[in-house]
C-alpha cells in the first residue's frame, strides 16, 4: 500500500504525533493539580482546560491512526481507535457535567464578571462540541478502515491491487 519512501517517513510522523498527544497532556495535568472534583469552580476551569488542551492531541491521535492505517498495522489502528472512543465518551459526560457546573456556578457570579464568565462558558462547550465531532469521526473511519467490531462478523477486505510501471517511471 505504501511505497519505501513513505515507510521511510512514516515512524518519525509516529513521533512528532506522540509529542502532539504527550506535551498538552503533561501540561494539563500540572494545571489541575491537586484534584478537588467535590469543587464545582475546579471541575468548572479543569474541563475548560481540558477543552483547551485537547485539540493538539487529537491532531496526533489522527497523524497516529493514519500512520497505523498506511502501514496496515491493524492492530494499532484498532487501539487507537477505542482509545478515541474512550476520550469522545469522557468529553460527552464531561460536557453533561460541564453544563450543570455552569448552571450551578453561574448564580455566585455576579455583576461584570458574568459576561465573561458566560463567555469562557460558550467556548469551552463550543470547543467540546466539536471535539467530540472529530473524536466520533476518528472513530467512524477507524472502525470502517479495520472491517468494523471484532466479534461483530464484518472482516476486513485486503486490498489486493496490481501496481504497473512504465519505462518513464523507472528512471525517477
Amino acid at each position: 500500500m505504501t511505497t519505501d519512501r513513505l515507510r521511510a517517513v512514516l515512524p518519525p510522523l509516529t513521533a512528532v504525533a506522540f509529542l502532539l498527544v504527550a506535551s498538552p497532556a503533561v501540561d494539563l495535568i500540572g494545571a489541575i493539580l491537586p484534584p478537588r472534583p467535590a469543587e464545582v469552580s475546579w471541575r468548572f476551569g479543569a474541563f475548560g482546560l481540558l477543552t483547551n488542551a485537547l485539540v493538539t492531541p487529537i491532531l496526533g491521535l489522527a497523524i497516529m491512526q493514519i500512520v497505523a492505517i498506511l502501514l496496515e498495522q491493524w492492530k494499532t489502528a484498532r487501539r487507537l481507535t477505542y482509545l478515541n472512543l474512550i476520550l469522545a465518551v469522557v468529553v460527552l459526560l464531561g460536557l453533561g457535567l460541564f453544563v450543570l457546573d455552569y448552571i450551578q456556578l453561574r448564580h455566585a457570579v455576579t455583576g461584570s464578571s458574568r459576561a465573561a464568565y458566560d463567555a469562557a462558558a460558550i467556548k469551552a462547550l463550543l470547543v467540546a462540541v466539536l471535539e467530540l465531532g472529530v473524536l466520533v469521526w476518528l472513530v467512524v473511519s477507524g472502525f470502517q478502515n479495520f472491517g468494523g467490531v471484532p466479534g461483530s462478523g464484518k472482516k476486513r477486505r485486503r486490498r489486493v491491487g496490481l501496481v504497473v510501471q512504465t519505462p518513464d517511471q523507472e528512471a525517477s
